[in-house]
């Protein structure tokens, strides 16, 4: 690399060379560390950034105690809640999205009805937040704007926490399931998780280091049925669980004492459907949610028309940047 940028000629390559050979250095001392840990371990490759875990889990033994799902008899009414957020565009002062959230209601097996809140277009600049049902934390507003992936997922968490809130509230409702951890940083939800009154919140995440990782998940996917091994006690009880014979292992978040856990897994096995594992409700409350191409252009065109707006010709800055030789993004 030295010879073919012929640097060397015109900077001082000592420093470098020096700072090259302390991560040489650095690598070597793990390295032993590195093949004592990995050597000769099951592994998973990752391909194009996207989660994976393996088909037949992993077959290291591990200490979770396998439990059974099993169905309790009982109707109840399981709310699913999803969101879809986009970006539409850009002033000089700050950025709009749309957002646009779906539950759908499932009973005795069965998905029964649904309902949509949206699109809403939401305005985030360093004067405030514009259009969401929560205000937000100033840390909140600061991190959003330097990234607009973090930016939609803070608006959908707005939108999805006074969703879950009207939820758990609603008598006619046993359990309420929310797409994604209830642990993580982006998507605490503050309800009363030790109380036994009001709907339970279940969090189902289909990407987790937990399932991906986890020994825990071999145990589970080798039960011949419906199954749940424990992963962490607390406030909230963490469990990975598969839900049909031949389904899919899942991270599981209940805001519930522990000894109603066995009791809120099989609520939703009796109430919901399942493919592949994965919850009925959740996969139409995802599809309800999503924005097509049509509606991308059509809410632009109504900014423009609402707000009298100037559009001004673009360029993708990333492709202009890097080049077309790029490997990634």
């Amino acid at each position: 690399m030295n010879n073919q940028l012929s640097v060397a000629t015109v900077v001082s390559m000592d420093r470098l060379q020096s700072l090259a050979k302390e991560f040489k250095a650095r690598f070597e001392l793990s390295s032993g560390l590195i093949h004592e840990r990995l050597a000769g371990k099951e592994f998973i490759f990752n391909h194009d950034g996207k989660d994976n875990y393996p088909f037949a889990g992993w077959s290291e033994a591990c200490d979770g105690e396998l439990r059974d799902i099993i169905p309790v008899e009982e109707q109840a009414t399981v709310a699913s809640t999803d969101s879809s957020c986009i970006l539409l565009g850009e002033s000089f002062e700050g950025a709009v999205y749309a957002v646009r959230a779906a539950v759908t209601f499932s009973c005795a097996g069965l998905v029964r009805g649904y309902f949509r809140v949206g699109p809403t277009v939401v305005y985030l600049s360093e004067k405030g937040a514009y259009g969401l049902p929560t205000e937000l934390e100033p840390f909140e507003l600061r991190v959003a704007l330097t990234d607009h992936q973090i930016a939609e997922r803070i608006v959908r968490n707005s939108v999805e926490k006074r969703l879950v809130f009207a939820l758990v509230a609603t008598p006619e409702v046993s359990i309420v399931m929310a797409d994604g951890s209830l642990k993580h940083p982006f998507d605490l939800y503050p309800v009363d998780q030790g109380s036994d009154e009001g709907a339970c919140l279940v969090g189902f995440s289909k990407s987790s280091s937990l399932v991906a990782s986890s020994r825990l998940t071999g145990t589970v996917t080798k039960a011949p049925g419906p199954a749940y091994c424990a992963s962490r006690e607390g406030l909230i009880q963490t469990v990975v669980a598969k839900f049909s014979r031949d389904g899919l292992v899942f991270r599981l978040d209940v805001a519930r004492p522990v000894e109603q856990l066995g009791r809120v897994l099989g609520l939703v096995l009796s109430n919901d459907g399942f493919s592949v594992g994965y919850p009925e409700s959740l996969r139409v409350a995802h599809h309800l949610s999503v924005f097509s191409r049509s509606e991308d252009t059509a809410l632009k065109a109504y900014l423009a028309r609402r707000y009298l707006l100037k559009q001004l010709p673009a360029f993708g800055l990333r492709r202009m940047t890097l080049g077309g030789l790029s490997n990634s993004g």
